[in-house]
C-alpha cells in the first residue's frame, strides 16, 4: 500500500492534541426552584368519540374492471350530490356486498 503523503503532519498532529488534557465544560449557573402555582384545573368535558363507530371489519383488496369502478365512482359522486356529504365508490360497494345476490 503506497503511504499518504499528508500521514506523518497528522501523526503529529495527533500527538500534540492527545498530549493536551481536554476541556472540561463550564458548570452550569444554578438556578433557584420556584414553586408552581396551585390552581385547580378546569373541568373538562367528556371528549365525544371522533370518527366513525368502531366495526369488526377486515381488510380485503378487490381488482374490479375499470368500467365496474367507473360506474361505482359516478355513483358515489351523484350520492355526494345528492346528500351534501362524501361518499367513497367503496360505500357503494360495500352497501351492494350488505343486500346480498339478487
Amino acid at each position: 500500500m503506497k503511504p499518504n503523503r499528508d500521514a506523518s503532519e497528522l501523526a503529529a498532529r495527533l500527538s500534540t492534541a492527545a498530549s493536551k488534557p481536554p476541556a472540561l465544560p463550564a458548570a452550569p449557573a444554578q438556578e433557584v426552584p420556584v414553586a408552581p402555582k396551585t390552581t385547580p384545573a378546569p373541568a373538562r368535558r367528556a371528549a365525544a368519540p371522533k370518527g366513525r363507530p368502531a366495526t369488526d371489519t377486515i381488510g380485503i383488496s378487490l381488482r374490479p374492471a375499470r368500467t365496474l369502478l367507473q360506474r361505482y365512482t359516478i355513483a358515489a359522486a351523484e350520492r355526494t350530490r345528492a346528500t351534501g356529504r362524501v361518499v367513497s365508490a367503496q360505500e357503494i360497494m360495500l352497501e351492494q356486498l350488505e343486500q346480498g345476490p339478487s
